[in-house]
């Protein structure tokens, strides 16, 4: 298995191309070495798998058009380490001061959202099109081409519990945002619930057809009352700050089309 013998930093950097072009299987020492970055290079690790989950989402439906098997296994693995990644940056923030790591980890916590959400398409379209195929055998030995594993019930149990983390942390750039009455701010969290609404809305669908993975703390009441509450707050900036800032009005998304490429923050 391949080793990543790089510094830190450039690991960061090239973790994009791991992801967004063929995923290559890691073991516990190349993952264990996010737990080795600073602050800035964990944003730069976080910002490179956010933007290689965009540019393999916006390869999805072109790939089911066509059924691409084999692009379809390729992206699913992709999504998956992703969303591995994005948790070993998350764990690597404990222990750090709150007050430093607050943005990165409400970034970490909305690409994840982000990401599952892409997970469930991509499993979506080869579980649809893919039940019966056979890899090619110059491809079927290659770890980005092992058949992807299943979603498990656990991790959309988790899933709902971090959207409901992203929203609140929205909710509350948003009421700041109102606070300071400052343009960049106040645009920036109008864009952010912008691009999240539809994430919780997909989500919201995707559970109901799995009441298995609701309870207590994975309500999907919670996430339609957080998807309202969020809409309401981009409406009431936009109306009190936004006009006055030229942000653009708010639109109450749908879930995000099929294709759709997940936004990069």
């Amino acid at each position: 298995m391949r080793k990543f013998l790089l510094p830190l930093a450039v690991f960061a950097f090239t973790v994009a191309t791991v992801v967004a072009g063929p995923a290559v299987a890691q073991d516990e020492s190349d993952l264990s070495r996010i737990g080795q970055m600073n602050l800035k290079e964990l944003a730069a690790l976080v910002g490179a798998v956010t933007q290689s989950v965009g540019r393999d989402t916006l390869k999805l439906q072109p790939a089911a058009q066509r059924s691409d098997c084999a692009e379809l296994t390729r992206a699913s693995n992709s999504f998956a380490l992703g969303y591995r990644l994005l948790a070993e940056a998350r764990g690597s923030l404990q222990g750090k001061p709150a007050k430093d790591i607050a943005a990165l980890q409400t970034h970490i916590v909305q690409s994840r959202v982000i990401t599952f959400a892409a997970r469930v398409r991509a499993e979506e379209w080869f579980s649809r099109l893919c039940a019966s195929f056979a890899m090619p055998a110059d491809k079927a030995n290659q770890p980005r081409y092992a058949k992807p594993v299943k979603l498990q019930t656990a991790e959309f149990t988790q899933a709902v519990i971090e959207a409901r983390q992203a929203a609140e942390a929205n909710l509350t750039l948003a009421v700041a945002a109102g606070i300071g009455k400052r343009c960049p701010e106040v645009i920036s969290a109008m864009q952010s619930i912008q691009l999240f609404v539809p994430y919780l809305e997909k989500l919201s669908k995707d559970v109901a057809k799995r009441p298995e993975a609701l309870g207590p703390r994975a309500s999907r009441r919670g996430l339609e009352v957080a998807r309202g509450q969020l809409i309401n707050a981009g409406n009431k900036l936009y109306r009190e700050l936004g006009i006055g800032c030229r942000a653009k009005p708010p639109v109450e998304a749908e879930a995000p089309a099929e294709g759709t490429p997940a936004p990069a923050q």
